[in-house]
């Protein structure tokens, strides 16, 4: 009784979770049954427009298939098959579809699947026409989505951007691919046909070893021809844990580049090591092809080692020549932010000073409307003007960063004996620094700091150059034998600020101060009597090469700047025999000369003229004369030398706060312009 009483409470109280699990089990068994079958179903066409939807959805673009949809996915290697297959293009892009595909078979690794990663067995495209379109506000179609979207699809979770990758593919064939690139920021328009079909009947077993991967087309930039072709290695049976070799080259009018190496996992451009070499006639025509500002140069030629991480592109073992001068180092460029940054190391063993001219404006070849000629090799500048007056692109300055360092062991140059040029490029943001810049002399150094804030349509220009303990006597002209005219230490010190987008707009519009100082040195007979003027003796010793010399007690020049015109402040010279002093402007604009030197002899001389000595013409190319015509100037002569020792002092602290303090060159200055003025005053009445 006891039992049965047992079993019978057993039963009641299993009843009701028997009836659930029978529920559950129906319940998943007619799911499983109604999956199976949905899955058996080769014809998806009743979903064709549902799923079109969702992705146009997604990817904020219309996407229709306009063939069928087939699946077979209940098998291990589920298979997905899709005909006429469009994703047009947004409504500011040209009129063309983003993809036209005729038809797309692709088969999944099923045992990848179930791991989180989507791994094609095998992939086959037909007669694929895709267009990448970039309009000149930098929107380009490969951007899907909302502004917000846009960015999080191009950044990581820390904010870098993202280098493609595509899934891995294990055969790979494509037939008939045609593709269509526009960028209006870089000019670039290109059509091209790819390949990559080991199956095709048409193909040679050969043929398919030789060529089995192949992109080629043609088009323009920037006004250029431009040719592309990349061959790969065969993509049947693939692995993904081996490197995949390619092999490109890339001809842009006169600027040629090839690369030859693999990616170190296919598929993955994140990862590709291959040996570079690229030549040209400038390389600022390599912004179209990489958006990075290089400067202008001479024609040139360069070789490295490519390689490509997630977040930078470096070019290893760096090796060239830029014009006539050898290049080494190393660079690398850092895509992971929002403006890309160039980061570089440059060597060079032989520096020909020539070679950096164009970087600054100075010979660029322009067409009729004076934009620069980029595929062209510099030319010539006029030879009238000292300042270039090319209008550089800012704008270009503004869409990277940078962080350049040069060290050039040896200079070769025509005129200064430079020995070495060091200088550091930072760019950020639109502001652009040379600091330092240093170029050592045998015997002294010239020292700039350069700042260019292109952050406005028209930059703003910063220049301070400062000039140390340069022995005069190492400037002997193209004779390198004949007899320095000067001996002694020249300090100076230059700032200037200006406005405009060429090196001549900038000083045509400076404000600033130049000031140079000789503390002690000596000065040719000739040149101190000139300035006299005793003409016969001058002439004299000039004729006859007369290589003795006067003592040089002091030498203050000081050149006020004011709206691109440099009025003569201060300028005085103290020998044994003459005290020299000038007055005038410099027009920076027009590059005119217009001074006035005047010597004032110590003691009586029996032929003298008292007429100042002139020049005039231009910077480049100045005219020395005598005013005959204004001998009477000299009668006001002690208005003219009434200079104080103050602002002589000032002109000295400017150049070097320690010279200030040197009593000789300013106190002698002031004691030879009281000694001229009391012996002045005398003749006069």
């Amino acid at each position: 009784m006891a039992n049965r009483h047992i079993n019978k409470h057993y039963r009641s109280v299993m009843r009701p979770w028997q009836k659930v699990s029978l529920w559950i089990g129906g319940t998943v068994f007619a799911v499983a049954a109604i999956l199976v079958a949905l899955l058996s179903i080769h014809n998806w066409n009743f979903a064709r427009d549902t799923i079109a939807s969702i992705a146009s959805s997604q990817l904020n673009r219309e996407v229709r298939i306009e063939g069928s949809l087939s699946a077979w996915l209940l098998s291990t290697r589920p298979r997905i098959r899709i005909e006429k297959l469009v994703i047009e293009n947004p409504n500011w892009a040209e009129n063309r579809n983003l993809a036209e595909v005729e038809s797309i078979d692709a088969v999944l690794n099923l045992q990848e699947l179930f791991t989180g990663d989507l791994v094609f067995e095998d992939l086959t495209i037909d007669r694929p026409n895709v267009a990448f379109i970039s309009d000149d506000k930098g929107r380009t179609n490969l951007r899907f989505g909302e502004a917000e979207q846009i960015a999080a699809e191009k950044t990581t979770d820390d904010g870098q951007r993202k280098t493609p990758s595509l899934p891995a593919i294990r055969r790979f064939t494509l037939r008939g691919g045609e593709v269509y690139v526009r960028d209006e920021v870089h000019k670039l328009v290109f059509t091209g046909t790819v390949q990559a079909n080991e199956t095709n009947a048409a193909v040679t077993n050969e043929q398919a070893a030789e060529e089995p991967f192949k992109l080629e087309g043609e088009g323009m930039l920037n006004g250029e021809p431009f040719n592309l072709q990349v061959k790969g290695s065969a993509l049947i049976n693939i692995r993904m844990d081996e490197p995949y070799a390619f092999e490109a080259a890339v001809t842009a009018g006169k600027t040629r580049g090839t690369a030859r190496g693999q990616f170190e996992k296919p598929f993955d451009f994140g990862m590709i090591a291959a040996s570079l070499s690229i030549d040209g006639d400038n390389l600022a025509q390599l912004y179209y092809l990489t958006g990075l500002a290089l400067p202008f140069t001479p024609p040139y030629k360069v070789s490295g080692d490519l390689r490509t991480g997630r977040q930078e592109i470096t070019v290893r073992k760096l090796n060239g020549k830029i014009g006539q001068s050898d290049i080494s180092g190393e660079v690398s460029v850092d895509i992971g932010t929002e403006r890309p940054k160039l980061v570089a190391q440059l060597h060079s063993k032989s520096l020909n000073l020539a070679d950096l001219s164009p970087a600054f404006g100075k010979g660029v070849k322009t067409d009729s409307e004076g934009e620069a000629i980029d595929s062209a090799a510099p030319g010539k500048m006029p030879p009238e003007k000292m300042f270039p007056s090319y209008q550089f692109e800012f704008d270009r300055l503004r869409s990277m960063d940078a962080d350049v360092q040069l060290q050039a062991a040896s200079v070769q140059t025509d005129r200064i004996p430079f020995k070495s040029v060091n200088f550091h490029v930072l760019l950020n943001d639109g502001v652009l620094k040379i600091d330092p810049l240093i170029m050592t002399l045998p015997q002294g150094k010239l020292a700039a700091a350069v700042t260019v804030d292109a952050r406005d349509k028209i930059a703003t220009s910063t220049i301070d150059v400062r000039v140390s303990d340069v022995k005069l006597d190492q400037f002997k002209g193209k004779d390198k034998d004949a007899e320095a005219p000067f001996d002694g230490v020249l300090l100076g010190r230059m700032q200037v600020k200006g406005k405009g987008n060429s090196v001549h707009d900038v000083f045509a519009h400076a404000d600033g101060q130049v000031n140079a100082v000789v503390p002690t040195g000596e000065i040719r007979k000739a040149f101190a009597e000139l300035t006299g003027i005793n003409v016969a003796r001058g002439l004299g010793l000039l004729l006859a090469k007369d290589k003795s010399k006067t003592q040089l007690r002091c030498g203050v020049a000081v050149f006020s700047i004011k709206d691109g015109n440099a009025d003569v402040a201060q300028m005085v010279f103290d020998t044994d025999s003459v005290l020299i002093r000038g007055d005038g402007k410099i027009e920076l604009e027009p590059e005119k000369l217009d001074l006035d030197i005047e010597g004032h002899s110590k003691r009586p001389r029996f032929l003298s003229l008292r007429s100042p000595i002139t020049v005039n013409g231009t910077l480049r190319k100045p005219a020395v004369g005598i005013d005959v015509k204004d001998a009477g100037k000299q009668v006001g002569i002690a208005a003219i030398l009434g200079a104080a020792v103050s602002p002589l002092t000032a002109a000295l602290a400017f150049i070097d706060p320690g010279l200030a303090k040197d009593a000789n060159c300013a106190a002698l200055l002031a004691e030879a312009e009281r000694m001229q003025v009391t012996k002045l005053a005398m003749v006069a009445k």
